[in-house]
């Protein structure tokens, strides 16, 4: 199905680096780009970006790519990037504002009103989602109260990619994993009238897009764009997806009870299902798969390699190092100094509040059991189990069944310590890959089905390195007791009942 020498262009539109890479069929990358992008931080807790200047660091990628390769013999193009946050277009078609991104904190009092009177469980009902700041509805609610004329000449609500498609060709569409948080109806497969009303925001409804398959075409690429990049007009380009659905595509996860974790700035935490009846409210998220008829339960708790970050950045003296790798090897040597269960020390990873798998915006993050004899070793490691048992809350928040492997991307994914205590706290064999780029591989593969180059659903897993770890027994069991008082910390503090 495939034309012989064909490339693949897949983009990545994150919140930290617009990343661009061209693929042969096999998914062998042939060039790659990368291009730092900016956040900007008006007040204590907000998070906006430049919805110009994104699409400006995006158009950077695609030429830093071309350069390297034939541009022509790019077939398709195929977009993931950031969810959730509020990206709104005026009648014109440009920005209202900046983007207000996922991670953003400013609807706070809203969340945790609509989580203390229910509106939040109702909610569930229909998008099987808890509601947490960062999303569009909160977010727009926000805008609504204290910036109402930015909310009156909103007449398209769309996403982070779905702005880039526009970019690329013209036509504004979503998909159903962006589309799904959270208005959508998974059951009755359209968005909900009363999702709308239960935040006061009926008149959103009318400003979002229908959504449509992300393997569908978007459109082509446009003249302009073209003659920016030495890419051909007319190359189709597809709807696209929200990124965590591309890097499940990436990673080649297909099958119901497929688990992976993805370790980055904040961690996620996956697991492909059967759609099911709504039974009772839970925090999380549930996506609509990219190209199944099946659902992706996704756990995203807002630390991850973040906290890593945090707790090496308030030791200058012993983490003095530019090189992000030096920085972790001695983090890594520091924790190995102390015993499983950082002696005692339990670190509650809550730096940022909490999305996953509970939504507590103003919960804080605490060392807990610390003694005179407590080192700077216990803290290293009681960080790096606090983010690990967090991810196994999250897991088992889903009520799938224990996991017999689990796939881990990231960038976290390198640190072979950190790799091997999520295999003795989950108990399960990981797989870690030595690839970090498997969002930019499914936004590839997604666009080469879109021009109707790939079969995605019978395309098989690209062959990648990666390193395995085992559970083993003794390991399993010390570190249960460590993660059953995690959990008791959590039920004093309330952040669970």
């Amino acid at each position: 199905m495939s034309e012989k020498n064909a490339l693949f262009l897949g983009i990545d539109a994150g919140t930290t680096a617009v990343k661009a890479a061209a693929y042969n069929a096999s998914g062998g990358i042939q060039a790659t780009s990368t291009v730092e992008n900016e956040t900007i931080n008006p007040a204590s807790g907000w998070s906006e970006q430049s919805m110009k200047e994104v699409w400006q660091k995006t158009l950077q990628a695609i030429k830093l790519v071309c350069d390297q390769i034939d541009a022509s013999k790019v077939k398709s193009v195929g977009v993931c990037a950031q969810g959730d946050g509020l990206w709104l277009l005026d009648k014109n078609h440009e920005p209202v504002r900046n983007a207000i991104l996922w991670n953003d904190q400013r609807a706070n009092d809203l969340v945790g009103t609509w989580i203390s009177d229910g509106t939040s469980d109702q909610l569930s009902r229909f998008s099987r989602t808890a509601i947490w700041p960062g999303t569009s509805g909160a977010a727009f609610r926000w805008l609504k109260e204290n910036e109402p004329e930015n909310a009156a000449r909103a007449q398209y609500s769309i996403n982070c990619k779905d702005w880039i498609n526009f970019k690329l060709t013209g036509n504004l569409t979503t998909d159903f994993t962006d589309a799904t948080i959270p208005f959508f109806d998974l059951e009755n497969h359209c968005y909900s009238s009363e999702a709308f009303e239960l935040l006061g925001i009926p008149e959103l409804q009318d400003v979002v897009q229908p959504p449509l398959q992300s393997t569908q075409q978007n459109g082509v690429l446009c003249e302009k764009v073209a003659m920016e990049t030495g890419l051909l007009t007319g190359t189709p380009v597809a709807v696209g997806c929200l990124d965590v659905a591309a890097m499940m595509s990436g990673m080649g996860l297909k099958n119901t009870g497929d688990v992976f974790m993805i370790l980055g700035t904040t961690a996620v935490v996956g697991v492909v299902m059967e759609p099911e009846p709504f039974s009772e409210p839970s925090a999380g998220a549930t996506l609509m798969h990219p190209y199944l008829e099946k659902w992706i339960r996704v756990l995203a708790p807002l630390s991850g390699a973040s906290a890593l970050d945090w707790f090496t950045s308030i030791d200058p003296v012993n983490f003095n190092q530019n090189d992000p790798a030096a920085i972790a090897q001695h983090l890594n040597e520091m924790a190995e100094n102390s015993d499983i269960g950082a002696n005692g020390v339990i670190f509650l990873p809550f730096l940022n509040g909490e999305r996953a798998p509970f939504v507590a915006p103003n919960a804080k993050a605490s060392f807990l059991g610390i003694t005179g004899s407590t080192t700077q070793a216990d803290l290293a490691r009681a960080v790096m189990e606090g983010v690990t048992f967090s991810l196994r809350h999250c897991f088992e928040s889903t009520g799938q069944d224990k996991p017999g492997e689990i796939f881990l991307t990231g960038g976290g994914a390198k640190n072979e310590l950190w790799c091997d205590i999520i295999a003795q706290i989950m108990g399960a064999k990981v797989i870690a890959s030595k690839n970090s780029d498997h969002g930019l591989w499914g936004a590839a593969q997604i666009g080469a089905a879109a021009s109707g180059l790939v079969d995605i659903e019978q395309s098989k897993s690209r062959n990648e390195p990666s390193i395995i770890y085992l559970p083993e027994a003794d390991k399993t069991k010390l570190y249960e007791r460590s993660y059953q008082s995690y959990l008791r910390y959590l039920e004093k503090f309330s952040f669970v009942s």
